[in-house]
Order: structure tokens, then sequence, then C-alpha cells
């Protein structure tokens, strides 16, 4: 587990109400997702605008007592926030940015006209359902909430990145063999 004391210390104060904790996180986490809202070419207005949102919800939570972080580090959990308030930044505007590459060399935007699911979509979405409880949640937690090898194994009960790796291209093996046959 790769979380330390001061997170566990920090979340105590968060959950107390202490301004001063959320000026550490504010402060602490704000360039990391500033970079990180970037990768989808989001304007400087519209990334700030994002994290105070993503910060205004993240200490909502704590000092409501909606969530109690054991497995991952508060960054994850701001990030986790943050990602779902770009997501939905986008589908407001029903604006989405496909990254081809995660390097700021290559982008290409959409608009979206229509919502209907793709034939490929479908059948993803069918496999996904085959598969086993274990590999939806992995799959999910690397390419659905872009967590990477590390934060999976502090999240769930893996023992080590290599057996999240492994599993992982079981999991996939898996998956595109039976996308295949929908």
């Amino acid at each position: 587990m790769n979380r330390n004391i001061n997170d566990i210390s920090l979340q105590q104060e968060l959950r107390n109400g202490n301004r001063d904790a959320l000026r550490k996180v504010y402060v602490n986490y704000r360039a990391d997702f500033l970079k990180y809202a970037f990768t989808y070419k989001l304007s400087e207005e519209d990334a700030l605008d994002i994290y105070h949102d993503t910060i205004i919800a993240f200490n909502k939570s704590f000092t409501q007592n909606k969530i109690n972080i054991t497995k991952s580090s508060i960054k994850t959990y701001l990030f986790g926030i943050g990602k779902n308030k770009i997501y939905n930044h986008f589908k407001k505007n029903k604006k989405i940015h496909l990254v081809k590459d995660r390097k700021d060399e290559a982008y290409e935007s959409i608009e979206i006209d229509d919502v209907t699911p793709t034939i490929e979509q479908i059948a993803l979405s069918k496999a996904l359902q085959k598969i086993s409880e274990s590999c939806r949640t992995l799959l999910k937690l690397f390419y659905f909430r872009n967590l990477d090898i590390e934060e999976i194994v502090n999240l769930t009960d893996y023992k080590d990145a290599n057996t999240v790796s492994s599993h992982k291209s079981r999991c996939m093996k898996k998956l595109k063999a039976l996308v295949k046959n929908e």
C-alpha cells in the first residue's frame, strides 16, 4: 500500500473542515491537475473552472463523511473526480477531443451529433458482460478511469504490478476474442 501518514492525517483534517488542509490539497495538486486537464485540450479557463469544481466536490465528500479513502491516495481520488468533471464538460458541450497520442502532438476534434452506439461499442459492451468480474473491474480501472498499474495495485488486492500486468493481458485476450465473435 502506497499511502502515507500525511494522507491519513490530511483526510481527518478535511473531515473536520480544516480550511488549511483544503488549501494544501488545492496548492499541492493544482499544477499536476492542470497539466492533466490540458491533455484533453481544454482552455486554461475551462481547466481552472473544472479544477475549482473538483476541489468543491472533493471537499464536500469529506465534510459530509461520504468518503474514506483506504486503498488509494488523495491525489488518485481527486483526479478521479476531476476526470468525471472533464467528461461532463465535454458531454455538456457535445464535443469530444480524441487523443491519438498522450503527448501534446496529435489531436483531433469531432462533434457528436448522434449518441447511438456503434456496432463495435455494442459488441464491446456485450463482451464486457461475459468476462469475469475481476477482469471487468481491472479493465475499467485501466482503460476507463486511466489508472496506471501501480494505482491499480494500491486500489485492489493484487500483490504487485507484474500480477496486474499479466492479468490485464489475459483479460484483454479474452475480451478481444469475445468481441471478434460478437
